[in-house]
């Protein structure tokens, strides 16, 4: 991926971020190179890429059924192909990040996951904070980008956002269906008026920080929701008290129990 090309990050959009917790961008990759992120992204979801692993799963479902995937999921896809942390995309990703997170560019890792929203029927993300997935021993520096790969509509399941609420600690979540052998994670008691959707097209991009609560609706359209998502990690601190995440040992217990 020799091709150059940089989004433009505007100081309202760093306002943004700050004060609301999310921002987006209209465009963060070429379509030449969104032609070629399809092609890999429906390769890796056909070959459910790394499933001897772990990294292939659903997360809107129990840990290795074998119904259909309501919400199937990719992780660490860079691991399979290399050339992804070569392109424009993760460039740009990077560039955003080190601007909004105010962190040099060379102190940022970052890596990514594929969530496929089939049409019809791909699950809602429903709401909760990315930092409730990790361990509360550190606090993070982290924000996502969200690269739809096809238009993203409310009615495919674009991202929803809660204004401000980067501003609260992490909430209490639960698994989905309350199993623990799902890992997508739900929070209660969120106001959806408050909501800001945010529709795009193919090949721009949402960006939160990873206390935002967020939500993405089910895929009631025709044609499915592809979305490669980048989380960009500065350096990390090392917590006072760490919360409790009671969520995070049930998960343990259960997948430990299910051998």
């Amino acid at each position: 991926m020799a091709e150059t090309w940089e989004a433009r990050i505007a100081p309202e959009q760093v306002e943004a971020y700050r004060r609301d917790g999310f921002t987006w961008f209209p465009r963060v990759t070429t379509d030449e190179e969104l032609e070629w992120l399809r092609g890999v992204y429906d390769r890796l979801f056909a070959e459910r890429c790394g499933e001897e692993y772990g990294h292939y799963f659903d997360l809107g479902g129990p840990r290795g059924h074998d119904g259909a995937a309501v919400l199937p999921q990719i992780l660490g896809p860079e691991n399979h192909v290399p050339a992804l942390r070569d392109t424009l995309y993760f460039r740009n990703a990077l560039r955003i990040a080190s601007v909004l997170l105010g962190v040099p560019d060379d102190r940022i890792q970052g890596g990514g996951h594929m969530i496929l929203k089939p049409a019809h029927y791909g699950r809602e993300t429903p709401w909760h904070q990315d930092e409730a997935y990790w361990p509360p021993e550190t606090i993070p520096t982290s924000l996502s980008v969200w690269l739809p790969l096809d238009e993203a509509t409310v009615e495919s399941g674009c991202m929803q956002f809660i204004p401000g609420s980067h501003t609260s600690p992490v909430v209490p979540h639960r698994h989905i269906d309350d199993d623990p052998t799902v890992h997508g994670l739900v929070t209660d008691g969120v106001d959806a008026r408050a909501a800001v959707a945010c529709p795009l097209p193919a090949g721009g991009a949402t960006v939160h920080h990873c206390r935002t609560l967020h939500y993405a609706g089910p895929n009631t359209s025709e044609h499915p929701r592809r979305a490669y998502i980048l989380v960009m990690n500065g350096p990390a601190v090392p917590a006072e008290r760490p919360d409790a995440r009671p969520w995070l040992d049930e998960e343990r217990v259960a997948l430990g129990s299910a051998g």
